[in-house]
């Protein structure tokens, strides 16, 4: 049972969250780009792309319209490559401590969901070998809501999924626009800086705690309270051995 005023639900972010796939997502968007005759998009600038729809990432990166037939080449192209390289190692990839820590959330009553800019297939495809698919009670990928991150609909339609109010509901992620996506659900926000944004960007974009470790991150979850007024003060940064 969850303690009155302590969150009911948490919803994570995949990539670079619960699996440190951003290095091999990277790998392969070079790949791809070179592929398409674009090899000298700069690393920074590809790294940070990792956590957006695919579509938007490759018309972002190669500089042109989502629709175009290029785009939808190159996203095909990804995922099977994808699926090819990174996929058979996901069990790998596993972040150190997380299916403990899911296993400990759901023994204390809580709700767990995905919410990711992963379609729905994509996602289970790295879920299902990791071992991690029957953890969560709902996945909620891209596609499945009117808008994607930053907007508020998949954290709004995770919460949905699991039966638990919005303001009940702590969203984590390793990305600014899981921070943003949060902020605009009414949900408080738990970044993690061993993915992709910085602490520094996590906490600009609204993360009320920040994280550097698993350990921490179970930490910061059982210190963040459920429906925090606005103006909860300054982000506090958790750090601790690496897992």
């Amino acid at each position: 049972m969850t303690t009155p005023g302590r969150p009911g639900a948490v919803l994570f972010d995949l990539d670079g969250t619960l699996l440190d796939t951003p290095g091999a997502i990277a790998g392969v968007l070079h790949r791809v780009l070179e592929w398409s005759g674009r090899p000298d998009v700069p690393a920074d600038r590809v790294r940070a792309t990792v956590g957006k729809p695919l579509g938007i990432v490759f018309a972002e990166l190669m500089g042109l319209p989502e629709e175009h037939p290029e785009v939808t080449d190159a996203v095909a192209r990804f995922r099977e490559q994808f699926r090819r390289e990174v996929v058979p190692e996901a069990a790998r990839l596993v972040f150190p401590g997380v299916p403990e820590l899911l296993s400990r959330l759901r023994d204390e009553g809580l709700r767990i969901a995905i919410c990711t800019s992963k379609i729905r297939a994509s996602a289970l495809e790295l879920l299902e070998p990791a071992g991690l698919v029957d953890a969560f009670d709902a996945v909620v990928c891209h596609g499945m809501a009117p808008r994607g991150k930053p907007h508020p609909d998949l954290a709004l339609l995770a919460a949905r999924s699991v039966g638990i109010a919005p303001r009940r509901c702590v969203v984590v992620g390793d990305a600014v626009d899981d921070m943003r996506m949060a902020t605009a659900a009414g949900m408080p926000a738990v970044g993690v800086s061993y993915g992709v944004a910085t602490s520094r960007q996590l906490a600009g974009a609204g993360a009320a705690l920040v994280a550097d470790t698993i350990d921490t991150l179970e930490e910061a979850l059982a210190r963040i309270p459920a429906h925090p007024h606005p103006g909860h003060g300054p982000t506090a940064q958790l750090t601790g051995s690496a897992g």
